[in-house]
């Protein structure tokens, strides 16, 4: 089933997931060639292993990584891939209903969007050759992924879309929300330190860094001394490490910046990596973000928490209305809510 995923996945379709009548909606042993097995059924309709098994490729992409995940977690991903498999026959079945199924014309434009996405038509046939997946279970495929498509697109992206105004009374009811804290610009010379080093390296390396210290407080240009004397990657711009804002620092350069002017040079700062001196070349007060700004940040993560808001309520709303019966479990009615989503919705 894996290589079958592996062309579907440049499809660009939905990936959450047949038909009312309870018959399977996705090829069985004898068109895949694979030995598969039921492990259960929605509104009547088998959900065989082969489909488990590619929304388990889907969590751990990379098959050698399965010999790295203990028994535990293999099955706890196992039972999230099941759950995925779920919805997605849900999904399905809901497309179905809702008449949105895919059309002849929509399946061979997403054969021919396949095929685009390949890196040529000889390795397309090559990849489906080797799958020995026959054209007219692709089709199906792709018929589904569609449908799926649809269906989301009906339920949920035509439901979740937030307009500017919308946005806009978000920021005005949130204008603290949208202030940029105060900002440094912060410049380092530091004086790399092994934490396992000894005593003596140590002192060492805080006598250099005093050294250094007294040459910059007798005038000595600190960009030229850091690219004399420091080990952090940034001496090749001597030393700037550029802006930060406050409270963002670690806990060492925060209480050495405190209080700082631009301009200012710190003490010696210790860290557990070495001795460090900073300087602040330039503070930036803090500033509130204008709506021309932030408006369509705004609206973008407004729309993608409806939008996940809206899936996780339509997937409910299936499941609290389907019959679902697990291999594993006597019996299955009105199952529980779907555990918490990984990730965004399409």
């Amino acid at each position: 089933m894996r290589p079958l995923a592996v062309l579907l996945a440049s499809l660009a379709f939905a990936s959450a997931s047949a038909a009312q009548q309870p018959v399977a909606s996705h090829p069985t042993a004898a068109s895949t060639h694979s030995p598969v097995r039921d492990v259960g059924r929605v509104n009547g309709v088998p959900l065989t292993s082969d489909r488990v098994d590619a929304a388990l490729n889907a969590l751990i992409p990379m098959e050698s990584f399965h010999r790295n995940v203990g028994p535990d977690s293999l099955a706890a991903l196992r039972q999230r891939a099941l759950q995925n498999v779920i919805d997605e026959e849900l999904h399905y079945q809901d497309g179905v209903r809702l008449g949105l199924t895919a059309s002849d014309a929509e399946v061979d434009e997403g054969l021919a969007r396949a095929r685009r996405g390949s890196q040529s038509p000889d390795a397309f046939d090559q990849a489906l050759r080797q799958a020995r997946v026959p054209m007219a279970v692709l089709r199906q495929e792709i018929r589904r992924a569609l449908t799926i498509k649809k269906a989301y697109d009906h339920e949920v992206t035509s439901r979740c879309q937030v307009d500017a105004a919308e946005a806009e009374r978000f920021y005005a009811d949130n204008r603290d929300r949208f202030v940029v804290p105060e900002q440094l610009h912060v410049y380092a010379i530091t004086i790399g330190v092994d934490p396992s080093s000894s005593a003596r390296q140590w002192a060492d390396a805080s006598a250099r860094a005093n050294d250094v210290l007294q040459q910059l407080r007798s005038g000595a240009p600190f960009d030229e001394m850091a690219r004399r004397h420091s080990t952090d990657p940034s001496r090749d711009k001597g030393g700037d490490m550029g802006m930060f804002h406050r409270g963002t620092l670690n806990d060492e350069f925060e209480k050495a910046a405190r209080g700082m002017k631009p301009g200012d040079v710190s003490d010696v700062v210790q860290t557990l990596y070495g001795y460090h001196i900073i300087r602040v070349a330039e503070i930036r007060p803090p500033e509130r973000r204008s709506y021309a700004d932030m408006g369509p940040e705004i609206r973008k993560d407004l729309t993608s928490k409806r939008c996940t808001d809206t899936a996780d309520a339509w997937t409910a709303r299936l499941r609290a209305g389907a019959t679902i019966v697990l291999a594993d479990a006597a019996a299955t009615s009105r199952p529980s809510p779907a555990p918490p989503r990984a990730g965004k919705a399409p």
